[in-house]
């Protein structure tokens, strides 16, 4: 009897420690629901201002996810971020009218193609994940094909959200094809020694090139598409330029004042266009002297 005992609790204690085991070890996978991140992982609501919406106005109602607020949105909507580490998820749901194609470019590359389309269910769960990514920092666009809903609760990733700014992958090189051998030289006759030659004397160290023509046209281009176009001098030119490169740097304020000058329209002294630095996607300089 004493014997029965002992043997059933060992199995029971076994039973137990296997249930505590395999949940340690479980790991949450693509359609899972998931209402916190697990261990390692940092949650960045919908909310997050690091990410960027295009395409329209996005709405979130007090259960559901962020999505489009017009009844039938156009394809083409999109939501970007940068993140640093080696993996993320988008917390999202399936719905019908979900969209059934959803690209994911990850460093200017497109890496894959998902969809939200299912049964209609407001849980959060896992609806894309991409794991093993080289550590450091990654730019991430997920752009809709259809003219169905892109939802979203939220990001998870191993490491911080950042304001979207693309990041781009080096092509690897292709190895070159192998030379032939070259056959031998006869040895030359050795050449008598040169005179020694006097030593150059170094030259004045150039300043560096400055914009050229009197005046330019500064085109801003908004990451969501609208472009400002100023006519401005010199000196306002290399203002904006030495303020853009300095706040890439993470020194300065986060905007720049621009005078419109002549286009300057009512009945104002001054008018002035304010652009934001993580608002601005690229910017081109059309320099010319006035005749």
């Amino acid at each position: 009897m004493k014997f029965v005992k002992l043997t059933l609790f060992t199995m029971v204690w076994m039973m137990v420690l296997f249930f505590s085991t395999s949940h340690s070890i479980y790991a949450a996978a693509t359609g899972d629901v998931l209402n916190k991140p697990e261990e390692g992982w940092s949650r960045y609501e919908a909310n997050t201002p690091e990410i960027t919406y295009l395409g329209g106005n996005w709405f979130r109602d007090n259960t559901g996810p962020i999505t489009w607020t017009s009844p039938w949105q156009k394809s083409g909507t999109s939501l970007k971020f940068n993140f640093k580490g080696t993996k993320l998820r988008l917390i999202s749901t399936t719905w019908w009218s979900g969209s059934s194609s959803i690209d994911v470019i990850i460093d200017g590359v497109k890496v894959d193609n998902f969809s939200l389309t299912g049964s209609d269910v407001a849980a959060r769960k896992i609806m894309y994940e991409k794991l093993n990514l080289p550590q450091g920092e990654h730019s991430v666009e997920f752009v809709n094909n259809t003219p169905n809903y892109l939802f979203i609760y939220a990001i998870d990733t191993d490491g911080s959200l950042l304001p979207f700014k693309p990041v781009e992958v080096a092509p690897t090189p292709e190895p070159s094809e192998p030379s032939e051998p070259s056959e031998p030289s006869e040895p030359s006759e050795p050449s008598e020694p040169s005179e020694p030659s006097e030593p150059s004397v170094p030259s004045e160290p150039s300043e560096p090139s400055q914009p050229s023509g009197d005046r330019a046209i500064l085109v801003v281009t908004m990451d969501n598409g609208l472009e400002k176009e100023f006519d401005i001098s010199k000196k306002e030119l290399a203002s904006f330029i030495q303020w853009y490169d300095a706040k890439d740097a993470g020194r300065g304020a986060s905007f720049f004042a621009i005078d419109r000058h002549t286009n300057n329209k009512g009945p104002f002294n001054n008018r002035k266009d304010y652009v934001i630095f993580n608002k601005i996607l690229t910017f081109e300089v059309n320099e010319y002297s006035p005749k």
